[in-house]
Order: structure tokens, then C-alpha cells, then sequence
């Protein structure tokens, strides 16, 4: 099912200006073509997964949050507001997705069309001070080379390990961010893709290996340093609970 309506969009200029807006703002948004939202009862401790691919996404025993994070490609810490039962009910997603080359982009906006329609959720843009790492380069400079021009192998990023055969330094501050449940920025000065490995112990109590950080020293000679910054965050101003379809 599609929005019902084109959402309205109002500006209001306070000492922090914010924007009020759902999905259908700017014209209307892709869709997935079906979509099932059930709740789901076996409880907080019970396993839960999120899994996308080319034929849609399928949730299970998930928060609205945690599907507004995807949708979004914001953290835990970038949502806020929103009733109670936000984090005690949880939901069983199932969406089918028939166009022939869905891209992740398309994707995340396809769940947020869902969110929109089924739970009615509505949100506020504001920005926040917030701890954050900066990415930059070591004193000793960093230890990994361009891309060839002809790279094409595939990108991956797991628990504890990196393998980049030609990213950017914005993707691998994103893909740290997701690791460290924390904003990374950019300010290493490194323009271009570059290929490198980068492998670290996730148990910060398993000393066999390095953690994250120290890996990004000794293995790429990059550092993550802890400062303050501005950081986006999605204000929850009208949400339902989804009636069961």
C-alpha cells in the first residue's frame, strides 16, 4: 500500500531551525509493491534478523527504531521521541521489491515509504552535539596505496575485518561508524578509492589480536581521535501502532 497522501512540509525557525516532513514531500517515493507487517510476540531475548536483497527486505522481531536506523542510515543514538512502546513492541516485516536493479538507496527509501504508511511516522530534523570520532591520518603517514584504475573486486565489511579493494575514505569512516556505534568523520584529506585489509579482534577481552584502533595504526597508520560534533538526528513527532495486514 502506498502513502494515502502527499505529506505536508513546514519550515519553523526557532533557535534551532528544523524541518517537519514525511516521505511524500518532494513527490511521491518508491514503494515496495507488497508489504506485511505483523506483530511479533516471542519476546525481547528471542533471535531477531533484518536481511535485504534484490527481492525486498524481511525483518523479524524488530523495534520501529531499529527499522527507522535502516531506513535512515542512522545509529541508535540519532533517534529520538516517540511513546513507549516504541522499544517493548516489536514487528515481523516482510516486503517485496519487483524492480530489476533495486540499489541500496532505492531500497532504504522504499522502507521509508512502509514506515510512513503503515505506522504513520512522522519526524523532525535537528542537529545535535554529540561525541564523535575524526579519522585522520598518523603521524608516521598512512600504509595503504590507491586503487587501480581497473578495480573491481568487492568491497566487504564484517565484524572484524575490512576488505577494501577500491573505496573511499568517507566509506570506511561510514563503515567504522557502524562498528563503533558512533559518528566517524572524514578529515583525513585523502582524496580518491584506495585498497587495503584491515582485520581487528571485536572481544575488547581477547588479546590475541588488536582492537579497532590500534589496528587502524599499526595497519593502516590512520588514528581515530574523540572530539564533538554536529550530528543529525531524527526527532519522532507522529507514529501509530500499524494495524496487523
Amino acid at each position: 500500500m502506498l502513502l494515502s497522501e502527499i505529506a505536508r512540509v513546514r519550515r519553523t525557525t526557532t533557535s534551532a531551525s528544523f524541518l517537519v516532513f514525511t516521505l511524500a514531500a518532494f513527490g511521491q517515493q518508491p514503494a515496495f509493491e507488497v508489504a506485511s507487517v505483523k506483530p511479533n510476540k516471542s519476546g525481547e531475548g528471542a533471535p531477531w534478523r533484518f536481511v535485504g536483497s534484490r527481492a525486498g527486505i524481511t525483518a523479524t522481531n524488530v523495534t520501529l527504531p531499529f527499522l527507522i536506523m535502516n531506513a535512515y542510515g542512522v545509529r541508535d543514538n540519532q533517534v529520538s521521541g516517540g511513546p513507549g512502546w516504541l522499544t517493548s513492541e516489536r514487528y515481523d516485516v516482510v516486503a517485496k521489491d519487483q524492480s530489476d536493479h533495486p540499489s541500496p538507496a532505492r531500497q532504504r527509501q522504499m522502507l521509508q515509504t512502509l514506515l510512513a504508511d503503515r505506522f504513520q511516522l512522522r519526524l523532525r530534523r535537528e542537529t545535535k552535539d554529540l561525541p564523535v570520532y575524526a579519522l585522520v591520518v598518523g603521524k608516521s603517514g598512512y600504509k595503504f596505496h590507491e586503487a587501480d584504475g581497473g578495480s573491481d573486486g568487492k568491497n566487504t565489511a564484517g565484524r572484524e575485518r575490512i576488505t577494501a579493494r577500491k573505496v573511499s575514505m568517507e566509506w570506511l569512516s561510514e563503515r567504522l561508524g557502524g562498528q563503533l556505534e558512533r559518528t566517524v568523520v572524514d578529515r583525513t584529506d585523502l582524496q580518491g578509492n584506495f585498497a587495503f585489509e584491515l582485520e581487528w579482534s571485536p572481544d575488547p577481552d581477547d588479546l590475541s589480536g588488536p582492537s579497532i584502533f590500534t589496528a587502524l595504526q599499526e595497519q593502516l597508520g590512520l588514528k581515530l581521535e574523540p572530539q564533538k560534533g554536529s550530528v543529525e538526528i531524527l526527532v519522532i513527532e507522529h507514529v501509530e501502532k500499524p494495524s496487523e495486514n
